[in-house]
């Protein structure tokens, strides 16, 4: 928020009182600012930019995400997006775990929203038919080998139904795919779905095939087209 106008109309108020006034009134329209703000500035943009070319290639430069570069209100975005989608995660806090969890794994914080969207349509309850729990449908067993190769505490597979611990878990299982994978986006995608033992059958040529990636694809690219419709209906309503 640029100070300079507001500081040179405080100058050339006259009385003690009026700009006493004027301070309360400043002080006020900074914190309502930074209130609607929420926390979208921590997002790394860097890092949500690297994601998205390698995921969507050459179209990116004609997608929507592409039309979110240095936009500081993104999280804002994402909160009413879930407010539209799912009441169970209407919640700054989960917004805040999807950036913190991003931030540190240098993910699109969309990317997270994308594949939440294709496993459980972000119910935090959902069971999988193979025992998969929660928002990112993960495996017990998973879940407890990463964070016990992690260092991270495993509070047993009811607590995979918590939001923000199914995030961290899960989130941190990817990191460890695309780690270990060292190769594109539509393969550690895939290995989420189908394990990195069947991904290898699969030749390289028909990995981009592959149904579920298509899924994630098309849910990651209709996420930033709503998260474009809101921040497009922002600017309508302040005209």
């Amino acid at each position: 928020m640029c100070f300079g106008p507001f500081f040179a109309i405080y100058l050339f108020m006259r009385t003690f009182h009026s700009k006493i006034h004027f301070l309360v009134f400043l002080l006020v329209g900074v914190s309502y600012f930074n209130s609607c703000q929420s926390p979208q500035s921590r997002h790394n943009e860097e890092d949500r930019q690297q994601q998205a070319r390698e995921i969507l290639s050459g179209a990116y430069s004609s997608s929507a995400a592409s039309r979110f570069e240095k936009d500081p209100f993104l999280s804002s975005y994402i909160e009413e997006y879930l407010k539209n989608n799912s009441r169970q995660l209407a919640s700054r806090d989960v917004v805040e775990t999807l950036i913190e969890e991003s931030r540190k794994n240098q993910y699109d914080p969309i990317f997270l929203m994308a594949i939440i969207k294709t496993e459980s349509h972000f119910n935090p309850y959902a069971i999988g038919s193979a025992g998969e729990i929660g928002l990112m449908q993960i495996k017990p067993d998973t879940a407890k080998w990463i964070c016990d190769k992690k260092g991270i505490k495993w509070k047993g597979k009811n607590s995979l139904k918590d939001p923000h611990y199914n995030i961290e878990v899960g989130a941190l299982y990817f990191k460890y795919l695309k780690k270990s994978l060292r190769s594109k986006a539509a393969s550690y995608i895939s290995a989420y779905n189908m394990g990195i033992n069947n991904l290898n059958r699969v030749p390289a040529s028909e990995v981009k095939k592959n149904v579920y990636f298509s899924k994630v694809l098309y849910n990651y690219l209709s996420i930033y087209k709503d998260l474009e419709k809101i921040k497009l209906n922002r600017r309508i309503s302040k005209l």
